[in-house]
């Protein structure tokens, strides 16, 4: 029942991401990070996002990719580049926010039960900002 909830979830938000502006932006991240439960290495990335969507994509290597639902998040001062946030517990990365260039709009993603449980153990956290071009 879960999966039906995820995979209707799913073509919820791809179906109406297509009214919103897709915004793809690349980033080259010095270490390895996790989103959901796909484990990134360090390397070069696209990060698309459109609506409440996030697809981080490999742009090397095996070529990884993943998608997550995201949550809007805004701020007073728009940034002049895109950032891609992580948060760090001990030496384990993860995506964290990501925000468009130029607007306060942003997305963060859903912590992932992985990250809560080393959130607990792991404090403080450490956020580290990647700035990113856009494409």
């Amino acid at each position: 029942m879960n999966r039906l909830h995820f995979v209707v979830g799913l073509f919820a938000a791809m179906a109406g991401s297509g009214l919103e502006a897709q915004v793809l932006l690349e980033a080259k991240v010095p270490f390895e990070f996790r989103m959901g439960e796909v484990n990134f290495p360090a390397g070069d990335y696209q990060f698309k996002h459109s609506g409440h969507l996030l697809v981080v994509h490999q742009e090397q290597g095996d070529r990884s990719t993943a998608m997550s639902l995201t949550l809007p998040v805004s701020r007073m001062k728009a940034p002049e580049t895109g950032v891609v946030e992580f948060k760090r517990y001990g030496d384990t990365y993860f995506l964290a926010k990501i925000w468009s260039p130029s607007s306060p709009d942003g997305a963060v993603l859903p912590k992932t039960p992985l990250e809560k449980e080393l959130a607990r153990a792991t404090p403080p956290v450490r956020t580290e900002a990647i700035l990113i071009k856009s494409k």
